[in-house]
């Protein structure tokens, strides 16, 4: 196991298992296939935050889940091979029992037992997370930049990640967020040759897509207000890029949230707010910022447990210690204060200073030097991002990288054909002769009939696939099967426990599909925008 850093023990992670509504195909039944254990290149999905956590050597881990999906979570982190590794942390599973699939982020951040766990600063990561940046270099970029001078009554800020969707990986229909951000004050200071600050911002405004179209469909265009310009003179709007969901939030931002509760979303609510407020002075007392901020309020109220700040005379000049910084003492400590004139207005009080939330904008990079920060939460990128993982090479420095791209225990017969470089293959699997395979995932106890062809196919666990079948850039579920002589095409995905005829042809298909969950989230949506909602500073955007 990797040595423990300090960076990490003031830092507890919270991983969201969400329902899954855009798998609802191969999750239509989250009791027994949750979304956190699909296979993404023959792991469970939710290895790959947990593995983050270990590379950063982040220990204190909880796992929030529906009560539904409990039992299969927990099983799986008792019997699964990649989960049961020693190397990794193993986490707490929380299942309230006020949660459900439909639960909003903020939401789950409010329930009492998620509360309790909460002891200190925290970071939430999605369960569809595949991160090959290094955890350690986000805990330091937040240490150097946003956890303000121990001693001094600044608060912490937050960083958060985000990546841009036009890469190499581009998939068709992902979801984007509109993102504004500002520049970071110039450090006169060179930043080491690995730092990420040359990719740091301000974030001053944060929103889903769908929000920036609703405004600019309403109002014809996307009105910038004044203030913003005047506290901020240049600014860069994105409109290709994803929020990533990884937070590093600083523990009063749980006092924030509960003084707030029309948030609904953590993203584009908490974060957004906390943004705009940054620059729009009147948000400030409406969102309880002053007094969440106020540092004697934050003592008196433990809101920085576990943390001691060593005492700071008044009196020390701590810039004069600097040999890059100027000393911003005016006046001599033996000069008298000068005397306020019976007549002169009193000073007004100071301007809550709110700490910036910064962002991380992921770059892109050569095919040869990408790093992947990506969500894995529809079925076409499932598709995509595990073809992508098993064309890795087996000694490649990826942290994502499979060694052992077959696994011994499969049973290959005479005269098949295998792609070695970019095909994965489970344990227990047996592939009949005369197959060719390309450019695709196989799981385990999976049976492969004769002269099958499968090429850029992502097939899960224990599928039967009859012989003379050819399937070009499908997604099998769980416990399936396709029947002697199919044609499938770009596109289809088959739901756990299908079985498709013989013969059947067709392309794009969703077979044995669940639409159930769909309709249930479209009520919940037509719920939400009946009621007075999340924005209590509407008229501030």
């Amino acid at each position: 196991m990797p040595p423990k850093s300090p960076l990490s023990h003031d830092f507890q992670a919270l991983i969201f298992c969400g329902p899954g509504v855009s798998f609802n195909t191969l999750t239509s039944t989250p009791e027994d296939f949750p979304k956190a254990l699909l296979p993404v290149a023959n792991r469970p999905m939710i290895w790959y935050p947990l593995d983050w956590c270990r590379r950063a050597n982040i220990s204190r881990i909880a796992l929030i889940t529906p009560p539904s999906s409990r039992r299969a979570v927990e099983g799986a982190l008792s019997r699964n091979p990649y989960l049961t590794s020693p190397d990794l942390h193993r986490p707490d599973v929380l299942a309230p029992s006020t949660l459900t699939q439909n639960t909003s982020t903020a939401d789950i951040i409010r329930i009492p037992e998620v509360q309790s766990v909460i002891t200190g600063n925290f970071i939430i990561l999605p369960c569809d997370l595949l991160c090959e940046l290094p955890g350690e270099c986000l805990l330091e970029t937040w240490m150097t930049h946003a956890a303000g001078m121990v001693g001094s009554s600044d608060a912490a800020g937050g960083l958060g990640v985000w990546f841009p969707t036009r890469s190499d990986l581009v998939v068709k229909g992902e979801e984007t967020n509109f993102l504004i951000t500002a520049q970071l004050s110039h450090s006169i200071v060179p930043s080491p040759s690995n730092s990420l600050r040359p990719n740091l911002s301000k974030v001053v405004y944060s929103s889903t897509t769908d929000t920036l179209n609703d405004i600019t469909a309403s109002k014809k265009s996307f009105p910038v207000r004044h203030g913003l310009l005047r506290r901020h003179g240049k600014i860069r709007m994105l409109t290709t890029t994803r929020d990533a969901h990884i937070y590093l939030f600083p523990y009063w931002t749980l006092d924030f949230i509960n003084r707030n509760p029309k948030f609904d979303s953590i993203s584009e609510d908490a974060v957004g707010w906390w943004a705009k407020a940054t620059w729009q002075d009147g948000l400030i007392p409406k969102l309880g910022l002053d007094h969440i901020l106020h540092l004697s309020s934050r003592d008196k109220e433990g809101l920085v447990p576990n943390q001691i700040y060593n005492k700071i005379e008044q009196d020390v000049d701590i810039a004069s210690l600097s040999t890059t910084h100027i000393s911003n003492l005016l006046t001599p400590p033996s000069a008298p204060p000068s005397p306020i004139s019976p007549t002169q207005e009193k000073p007004t009080k100071p301007r809550t200073a709110v700490p910036p939330f910064l962002c991380y904008l992921h770059p892109t990079s050569s095919p040869s030097q990408q790093t992947i920060v990506r969500r894995v939460d529809t079925t076409p990128l499932l598709l995509s991002l595990s073809l992508h993982l098993a064309s890795l090479p087996s000694d490649s420095t990826s942290p994502l990288a499979t060694k052992q791209k077959i696994h011994p225990t499969t049973t290959i017969a005479a005269r098949t054909t295998i792609s070695p470089n970019d095909v994965l293959i489970g344990a227990n699997t047996t592939i009949n002769q005369f197959t060719t395979i390309k450019n695709s995932v196989v799981g385990s106890n999976c049976v492969i009939g004769q002269n099958v062809k499968l090429t850029r196919c992502v097939i899960l666990d224990d599928v039967e696939i009859g012989e003379k079948c050819n399937l070009i850039g499908c997604v099998v579920g769980w416990r399936s099967k396709v029947g002697k002589g199919c044609k499938l095409g770009d596109g289809c995905e088959i739901a756990p426990g299908y079985a498709v005829e013989e013969g059947f042809e067709g392309a794009g298909e969703v077979l044995g599909g669940f639409e159930g969950l769909d309709e249930d989230v479209g009520s919940d949506e037509e719920e939400d925008q009946d009621m007075e909602g999340g924005d209590s500073a509407a008229d501030d955007n």
